[in-house]
């Protein structure tokens, strides 16, 4: 399936996160019990998430998965027990939007990780997905929608 990958020039995105590793098959379950202990942190804080969920894969092997996941928020807020105030980089980055369940999402890194390399750029640190549409939102997998964007260094 052909997928239209362009670059885009982000701005700085403070977050609001836990750090996670497990196993591969285990990120769905990461995610339901990290997202709502960030949110309930947001809440305690007087703050809200300033759009969807984010994970962001430091280390990803056939054995583990070293990420962190949590919500973007309008300005830092200070972290507290396993949640850590972050960012996202600004930058230049490579971007596609894939449609369906996230099975399919490896597939999407191999082309995102060809097309960086065939138009000349460094791929430039962690790579992230944004759940523009979840299981929370939409029952049919085949609807949600997930960001996938990778740094640039040039």
């Amino acid at each position: 399936m052909e997928r239209p990958i362009h670059t885009k020039k982000l701005k700085p995105q403070s977050t609001a996160a836990i750090r996670v590793t497990t196993e591969p098959a285990r990120i769905g379950e990461a995610f339901r019990e990290v997202l709502p202990e960030v949110g309930s942190h947001l809440e305690a804080a007087g703050g809200s998430p300033a759009g969807p969920p984010f994970a962001r894969f430091f280390d990803y092997t056939e054995d583990e998965a070293d990420f962190e996941t949590g919500f973007p928020v309008p300005e830092p807020v200070e972290g507290e027990g396993r949640v850590i105030a972050g960012e996202l980089p600004g930058g230049l980055a490579a971007v596609t939007t894939h449609v369906g369940p996230y099975e399919g999402l490896q597939d999407v890194h191999a082309a995102i990780g060809e097309w960086v390399l065939a138009h000349g750029h460094d791929p430039g640190g962690a790579v992230w997905e944004v759940y523009e549409t979840s299981p929370a939102d939409e029952e049919d997998s085949s609807r949600w929608r997930t960001e996938v964007v990778w740094p640039l260094c040039k």
